[in-house]
């Protein structure tokens, strides 16, 4: 009994590495690669996001809503599909346990931009905590409760600004949050 616990623990912190160092190489890799920018759909990027994401979202009973129609930007597609995977991962993840997640995707267009935006009905972000999570290795929440590296949302950060364009978050405690990102429109 006491060698099985010993071998689960040991499995579960060379899974928790594994992710770390694949998170820390997709952080790296954004700061050192040079990204080809072109038109992306990102009606595509959602739908491939959802896809890769189904059996997270079967698992917790999520309800996902994603806009009829999304727009093309100029960006890079595997950059944004990343982002967009560690957003929905954090609305599937960051959630109270008797809550059923419910993530809603859409974008709004302005003067050339495409604004796209990803809400949660998750615990939410006090305002005072928010300039501080696009930071590397920045968590507000213990890993016991709630998985994951710190690298998420600065992976989301550096991205955007990679592709010229912006991320933020809008966020009340208890009600949820509310990110974005804004990329010129192709």
């Amino acid at each position: 009994e006491m060698g099985r616990e010993c071998a689960e623990r040991i499995v579960s912190a060379a899974e928790r590495m594994d992710t770390l160092v694949n998170d820390l190489l997709v952080y790296s890799r954004l700061g050192h690669t040079n990204l080809s920018l072109a038109p992306v759909s990102l009606q595509e990027v959602v739908l491939d996001t959802v896809g890769q994401l189904q059996q997270e979202i079967r698992a917790k009973g999520a309800v996902i809503e994603i806009a009829d129609s999304l727009p093309t930007v100029r960006g890079h597609a595997l950059t944004l599909t990343q982002s967009l995977i560690n957003l929905v991962s954090n609305g599937l993840k960051f959630v109270r346990p008797e809550v059923t997640p419910t993530i809603r995707v859409w974008t709004e267009t302005s003067d050339g931009w495409a604004t796209l935006f990803v809400q949660d009905n998750g615990i939410g972000i006090a305002a005072e905590h928010l300039s501080r999570i696009f930071r590397v290795f920045e968590r507000l929440h213990g890993s016991e409760r709630y998985p994951g590296t710190g690298l998420g949302l600065a992976i989301v950060r550096k991205g955007a600004e990679r592709m010229g364009g912006q991320s933020g978050v809008e966020s009340t405690p208890g009600q949820g949050s509310r990110f974005w990102i804004k990329l010129p429109l192709a």
